[in-house]
């Protein structure tokens, strides 16, 4: 049967805005190259720590006492975790006739890109001991770049025959162990190679049908975690086209 459309009220979010001089990073959006920047990092504070260690050592010839507690517990004299290199959210490509990348890695040209692999591959994106990390331990969010081909492929979308691929988004986004989800629907709608610009209106159509579909198909707790995001290009609009027409309202 069908459910009403759900309204997520902006001030019944959870709040996306960090800590007080602290920064949300989210990168893509290969696979390889996230890891390797996690790793690098990780590498690279863990090679601070040592020369950090052997200069104090150097000063004081005593042991410190502060190393390991009398519990067991990790104190400020402990090496850096890696978690507290896992970004706040990961970035991936798809597009809405096929879904790959989410649930199934695929590979475009410049690297395997999959959703579950890195939120599979670092399941946590919080450090317990930083007292100045207010996020609790829970994964990472994620960003999800959705192609829609297009003006064809929005008005695919607008007139239901991209109903069953809206349905698998929906399930896959249900059930989706990360934290929040920035779903960028046609992202860079003005960029001319996208081929949204000769009908604004019929991206309009596409994306409020989009966001309509998950308010009315996703559960009230999956529904919290989503956030539609409109991306512009950034770029000098093609003569006769103003952002303006592209907007999908504020709802």
């Amino acid at each position: 049967s069908d459910k009403t459309t759900k309204n997520v009220s902006p001030q019944h979010r959870p709040s996306c805005r960090p800590p007080t001089n602290s920064t949300y990073l989210a990168i893509g959006q290969d696979l390889f190259s996230v890891n390797e920047y996690v790793s690098s990092q990780y590498n690279y504070s863990l090679r601070r720590y040592i020369l950090a260690q052997n200069h104090e050592n150097a000063k004081n010839a005593t042991t410190s006492t502060d190393v390991v507690t009398d519990n067991g517990d990790q104190t400020d004299d402990d090496p850096p975790s890696l978690s507290s290199f896992v970004p706040s959210a990961f970035m991936v490509y798809t597009d809405l006739a096929h879904l790959n990348g989410l649930w199934n890695p695929t590979d475009y040209g410049s690297g395997i890109e999959y959703a579950d692999g890195l939120l599979n591959s670092f399941p946590s994106n919080s450090d317990a001991n930083n007292q100045h990390d207010q996020r609790s331990h829970a994964d990472a969010g994620l960003q999800i770049g959705l192609y829609l081909n297009g003006t064809a492929g929005c008005t695919s979308v607008f007139t239901g025959r991209l109903d069953t691929q809206i349905r698998s988004l929906l399930a896959y986004v249900e059930r989706s162990s990360a934290s929040k989800i920035f779903l960028r629907i046609g992202y860079e709608f003005d960029n001319p190679s996208f081929g949204y610009g000769d009908d604004p209106s019929m991206y309009v159509l596409a994306f409020r049908k989009i966001v309509a579909d998950c308010k009315r198909g996703l559960s009230d707790e999956a529904l919290e975690k989503v956030l539609f995001v409109w991306h512009s290009w950034g770029a000098p609009l093609s003569e006769g086209l103003t952002l303006e027409r592209f907007y999908p309202g504020d709802d």
